[in-house]
């Protein structure tokens, strides 16, 4: 088929179209709509003196957000601190999703019951256990 300037304006059409039928859903993760965690934020808990550490999407200043292979910075390294405080991983706290971390999160879910893909998003962050930090020392507290 000839590209016409009509025949472009007939697929950029029948392109959106199915987008908004949900035809070219499965191809954009649901995760991605939340943006990727691109900081770390210490999240007071309550009255108890104590706080946790959560991966962040520092442009909408929220806990929603997601990381997988690829990314870097501070919510890596909070991902990979949890893993290790809760879970007992030994992940080297680079700030870097490689294949180490990857693996280390599969397990990870696996264990919590959430969708074993190697990708951090909202399903993983409600399910897994958090580390508690004192207030006072910076010191593990626990893990809930």
């Amino acid at each position: 088929m000839r590209r016409t300037g009509r025949n472009r304006a007939l697929l950029a059409t029948g392109t959106l179209l199915g987008a908004l039928m949900g035809v070219a859903s499965a191809a954009v993760p649901a995760h991605a709509a939340d943006g990727v965690c691109t900081g770390a934020a210490s999240v007071p808990n309550g009255s108890t003196g104590r706080h946790f550490v959560y991966p962040i999407n520092v442009a909408n200043n929220t806990i929603y957000c997601y990381l997988q292979s690829g990314h870097t910075g501070p919510g890596v390294r909070a991902l990979q601190k949890n893993m290790n405080s809760c879970y007992g991983k030994k992940l080297e706290l680079d700030g870097i999703f490689g294949s180490d971390t990857r693996n280390a999160l599969r397990d990870v879910q696996s264990r919590i019951g959430a969708a074993v893909d190697g990708v951090y998003g909202r399903e993983t962050l409600t399910k897994m256990k958090w580390a508690r930090y004192s207030n006072e020392t910076g010191a593990k507290y626990d893990c809930v």
